[in-house]
């Protein structure tokens, strides 16, 4: 097992610099909320706020966490791997079923809902079954 080094993305001051741009995106989507919402498009007004949320969150919740160098070995490597891998599987899947409701006209969704459908199911999905294959342990 080796410690992975730290990088500059990896440091406290780039994920402070994180949260604060996460601070300014949300700051200037409330203020074009405010001041402007009749005359830009709600679209460019959410992507700020979105944009701003996610990066606060994030670097917010890492740098709660702490400065800890996390131990990376072929185990971990290959359960992300597989983890990954299964959840593409998965989301094939999901795509598939997607289509056959589509096809037999059961349900429809638009462009918008499927992405977002599509993003929320892989990125859970993978953390489950990497979750559930650190419980399980070493991988065949």
């Amino acid at each position: 097992m080796f410690a992975q080094k730290p990088t500059v993305f990896k440091s406290r001051a780039w994920i402070t610099v994180m949260f604060i741009f996460g601070i300014v995106l949300i700051g200037i989507g409330m203020m074009n909320l405010a001041f402007l919402a009749g005359e830009e498009s709600p679209g460019l007004i959410s992507m700020f706020i979105s944009a701003g949320f996610v990066l606060t969150i994030l670097s917010g919740f890492r740098l709660w966490k702490g400065e800890t160098n996390y131990m990376q070995d072929e185990r971990t490597k290959r359960i992300g791997a597989y983890g990954l891998s299964w959840s593409w599987f998965l989301t094939f899947l999901f795509l598939f079923g997607i289509f056959w409701a589509d096809y037999l006209h059961l349900w429809s969704p638009d462009a918008q809902t499927l992405s977002v459908l599509l993003i929320l199911f892989m990125g859970i999905s993978a953390k489950g079954f990497q979750a559930y294959l650190f419980r399980k342990g070493d991988v065949d």
